[in-house]
Protein backbone atom coordinates (compact mmCIF):
# COMPACT_ATOMS: atom_id res chain seq x y z
CA UNK A 1 0.00 0.00 0.00
CA UNK A 2 0.86 3.65 -0.23
CA UNK A 3 1.08 6.52 1.85
CA UNK A 4 -2.92 6.87 0.50
CA UNK A 5 -3.72 3.27 1.52
CA UNK A 6 -4.21 2.48 -1.92
CA UNK A 7 -3.11 -1.06 -3.16
CA UNK A 8 -0.15 -1.21 -5.30
CA UNK A 9 1.40 -4.26 -7.22
CA UNK A 10 5.25 -4.78 -7.10
CA UNK A 11 6.02 -3.82 -10.48
CA UNK A 12 9.22 -2.70 -11.43
CA UNK A 13 10.21 -0.77 -14.93
CA UNK A 14 11.93 -4.41 -15.74
CA UNK A 15 8.82 -6.26 -15.05
CA UNK A 16 6.59 -3.20 -17.09
CA UNK A 17 9.00 -3.04 -20.24
CA UNK A 18 9.19 -7.13 -19.98
CA UNK A 19 5.46 -7.42 -19.94
CA UNK A 20 4.54 -5.45 -22.59
CA UNK A 21 7.30 -6.57 -24.90
CA UNK A 22 5.41 -10.27 -24.40
CA UNK A 23 2.02 -8.82 -24.92
CA UNK A 24 3.15 -6.73 -28.10
CA UNK A 25 5.36 -9.19 -29.62
CA UNK A 26 2.82 -12.47 -29.36
CA UNK A 27 -0.39 -10.60 -29.51
CA UNK A 28 0.21 -7.08 -31.08
CA UNK A 29 -1.06 -3.56 -29.46
CA UNK A 30 -4.40 -3.91 -30.72
CA UNK A 31 -5.84 -6.96 -28.26
CA UNK A 32 -8.35 -5.49 -26.33
CA UNK A 33 -8.07 -7.68 -23.24
CA UNK A 34 -4.17 -7.75 -23.00
CA UNK A 35 -4.19 -3.87 -23.21
CA UNK A 36 -6.86 -3.74 -20.40
CA UNK A 37 -4.52 -6.06 -18.17
CA UNK A 38 -1.99 -3.89 -18.74
CA UNK A 39 -3.56 -0.60 -18.05
CA UNK A 40 -4.80 -2.20 -14.76
CA UNK A 41 -1.43 -3.42 -13.85
CA UNK A 42 0.52 -0.40 -14.44
CA UNK A 43 -2.60 1.83 -13.11
CA UNK A 44 -1.61 -0.21 -9.74
CA UNK A 45 2.20 -0.03 -9.97
CA UNK A 46 4.52 3.13 -8.76
CA UNK A 47 4.05 6.04 -11.17
CA UNK A 48 7.72 6.47 -11.50
CA UNK A 49 8.37 2.58 -12.75
CA UNK A 50 5.57 2.64 -15.13
CA UNK A 51 6.82 5.53 -16.42
CA UNK A 52 10.14 4.37 -17.03
CA UNK A 53 9.03 1.52 -18.00
CA UNK A 54 7.08 2.81 -20.80
CA UNK A 55 9.27 5.06 -22.07
CA UNK A 56 11.71 3.02 -22.70
CA UNK A 57 10.53 1.62 -25.90
CA UNK A 58 11.18 5.01 -26.59
CA UNK A 59 14.93 5.98 -26.04
CA UNK A 60 16.53 2.51 -25.72
CA UNK A 61 17.50 1.16 -28.81
CA UNK A 62 18.14 -2.53 -27.68
CA UNK A 63 13.97 -2.34 -27.62
CA UNK A 64 13.20 -1.25 -30.96
CA UNK A 65 12.67 -4.78 -32.35
CA UNK A 66 8.93 -4.62 -32.81
CA UNK A 67 8.98 -1.09 -32.72
CA UNK A 68 5.58 -0.18 -33.82
CA UNK A 69 3.52 -2.76 -32.11
CA UNK A 70 5.60 -2.21 -28.71
CA UNK A 71 5.24 1.38 -29.21
CA UNK A 72 1.71 1.82 -30.10
CA UNK A 73 1.15 -0.28 -26.75
CA UNK A 74 3.16 1.53 -24.54
CA UNK A 75 1.80 4.77 -25.75
CA UNK A 76 -1.56 3.36 -25.12
CA UNK A 77 -1.10 2.19 -21.23
CA UNK A 78 0.35 5.99 -21.04
CA UNK A 79 -2.07 8.06 -22.41
CA UNK A 80 -4.47 6.01 -20.64
CA UNK A 81 -2.79 5.65 -16.86
CA UNK A 82 -1.06 9.01 -17.92
CA UNK A 83 1.77 8.90 -15.05
CA UNK A 84 3.11 12.19 -14.21
CA UNK A 85 5.91 13.00 -15.84
CA UNK A 86 9.51 12.86 -13.71
CA UNK A 87 11.21 14.31 -16.87
CA UNK A 88 10.40 18.20 -18.38
CA UNK A 89 8.30 17.96 -21.38
CA UNK A 90 11.54 18.96 -22.96
CA UNK A 91 13.82 15.73 -21.73
CA UNK A 92 10.37 13.71 -22.92
CA UNK A 93 10.87 14.70 -26.47
CA UNK A 94 14.55 15.09 -26.55
CA UNK A 95 14.61 11.08 -25.32
CA UNK A 96 12.06 9.62 -27.30
CA UNK A 97 12.48 11.87 -30.65
CA UNK A 98 14.87 9.63 -32.55
CA UNK A 99 13.46 6.20 -32.03
CA UNK A 100 9.86 7.08 -31.90
CA UNK A 101 7.08 5.47 -34.59
CA UNK A 102 6.05 8.43 -36.09
CA UNK A 103 2.28 6.62 -36.69
CA UNK A 104 2.01 6.26 -32.63
CA UNK A 105 0.06 8.99 -32.07
CA UNK A 106 -0.41 8.20 -28.58
CA UNK A 107 2.57 9.36 -27.41
CA UNK A 108 2.09 13.23 -27.98
CA UNK A 109 -1.18 12.78 -26.95
CA UNK A 110 -0.09 11.75 -23.80
CA UNK A 111 2.48 15.22 -22.98
CA UNK A 112 -0.80 16.73 -24.39
CA UNK A 113 -3.08 15.27 -21.14
CA UNK A 114 0.05 15.63 -18.52
CA UNK A 115 1.70 18.79 -20.05
CA UNK A 116 -1.28 20.54 -21.75
CA UNK A 117 -2.10 20.52 -25.38
CA UNK A 118 -1.47 24.46 -26.21
CA UNK A 119 2.31 23.86 -23.89
CA UNK A 120 3.16 20.55 -26.07
CA UNK A 121 2.64 22.59 -29.51
CA UNK A 122 4.08 25.49 -28.79
CA UNK A 123 7.04 23.69 -27.47
CA UNK A 124 6.88 21.19 -30.87
CA UNK A 125 6.50 24.61 -32.94
CA UNK A 126 9.64 26.32 -31.68
CA UNK A 127 11.86 23.28 -31.48
CA UNK A 128 10.97 22.51 -35.12
CA UNK A 129 13.36 25.44 -36.22
CA UNK A 130 16.57 24.40 -34.46
CA UNK A 131 16.53 20.76 -36.19
CA UNK A 132 19.55 20.82 -38.33
CA UNK A 133 19.22 17.22 -39.23
CA UNK A 134 16.45 15.86 -41.37
CA UNK A 135 14.99 12.65 -39.88
CA UNK A 136 14.71 14.46 -36.51
CA UNK A 137 13.21 17.57 -37.93
CA UNK A 138 10.82 15.18 -39.76
CA UNK A 139 10.01 13.20 -35.95
CA UNK A 140 9.28 16.73 -33.92
CA UNK A 141 7.01 17.85 -37.24
CA UNK A 142 4.66 14.55 -37.08
CA UNK A 143 4.76 14.94 -33.17
CA UNK A 144 3.40 18.41 -33.66
CA UNK A 145 0.93 17.46 -35.95
CA UNK A 146 -0.16 14.54 -33.26
CA UNK A 147 -0.28 17.33 -30.74
CA UNK A 148 -1.98 19.82 -32.95
CA UNK A 149 -5.07 16.85 -33.33
CA UNK A 150 -4.92 16.33 -29.50
CA UNK A 151 -8.88 16.63 -28.00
Amino acid sequence: MDESGDLVNSWDRIKVIEKVSAAADELGASNPQQKRQLIFSCGNAPEREVYFGLMSFFYDSSLQQNDYERQKLAATILLNVAPSSPLGLDGSIYASAQHWNLSVSELPWYWCKVFGREEVVAFLDELIDSCSEAELKRSVETMLFWARRYE
